[in-house]
């Protein structure tokens, strides 16, 4: 399902993009208390890509996970397979439904992002416990950046808890790209 706004806004939301496995040679790990109200989630997974026009340049990330549920009352854990830094020349082979082909990997450089946007701020309701797992990345060698994957993995957390719980994922992305 593809979403566009206004603005060059554009977002996609799919089940799965086999072409945006990667190997990857690290794992990065954030582990947070979970909500305590003693929901559990069901098992899920999607894919997200965004695509923004800013300031006369085009920001593209692709981001997909799993989430496997936990106990109830246990922690919210987010896991974060990543490679090398960011290679220019990397060859782009990865499906995209918003344009050219992206080079499937999450180079290093993104990491912090990704976790950093993947654990929900304060204010916002965490994850059921479990295991949220990031395997499917793609980017745009000249198009991506630390901006344009926080905004994928921000967006991939809302799209994820609303499946996991019920919800819409397609409903949060157009709410998320009314707010960027």
């Amino acid at each position: 399902m593809i979403v566009s706004r206004l603005g060059g806004r554009r977002a996609a939301i799919r089940p799965d993009e086999p072409s945006a496995a990667y190997p990857a040679a690290h794992t990065a790990r954030r582990e947070r208390p979970g909500p305590g109200d003693g929901r559990r989630g069901r098992p899920a997974r999607t894919v997200v890509e965004l695509r923004r026009a800013y300031g006369g340049a085009t920001m593209r990330a692709l981001l997909g996970a799993s989430f496997a549920p936990g106990a109830a009352g246990g922690s919210a854990v987010v896991e974060v397979r990543h490679g090398t830094p960011l290679e220019l020349d990397a060859a782009c082979g990865c499906r995209s439904e918003l344009g050219g082909p992206l080079a499937a990997g999450l180079p290093s450089d993104f990491v912090p992002a990704v976790l950093g946007a993947l654990v929900a701020p304060p204010g916002e309701r965490p994850l059921p416990p479990g295991l949220l797992r990031v395997d499917r990345a793609a980017f745009d060698p000249l198009g991506s950046g630390t901006e344009a994957f926080a905004l994928a993995a921000a967006l991939l957390r809302q799209a994820l808890a609303a499946q996991v719980l019920g919800g819409d994922p397609v409903a949060v992305a157009r709410a998320a790209l009314n707010r960027w």
